[in-house]
């Protein structure tokens, strides 16, 4: 779950965000964002999908280690 943790921190950063920011945005405190960050706590789905909204990330990238095809079905 490191890289998973990883990717977080650096999409976070390279948005330009504290954790402050993000957690602000997101709605939660920073203390519980750290705790994300750091992998002790997992997100709820509703606030993995507010913090990959923000991030412009999918939530299965950042919090899953799901790698899903997207297809376009006829």
């Amino acid at each position: 779950m490191k890289q998973k943790r990883e990717v977080l921190i650096n999409t976070r950063k390279n948005k330009g965000l504290t954790q402050e920011e993000l957690a602000a945005f997101a709605g939660i405190t920073r203390a519980y964002l750290a705790n994300i960050e750091r992998g002790e706590h997992a997100p709820s789905l509703k606030v993995a999908q507010k913090l990959a909204g923000i991030l412009e990330k999918d939530t299965d990238e950042l919090f899953f280690d799901i790698n899903v095809r997207k297809t376009n079905i006829i």
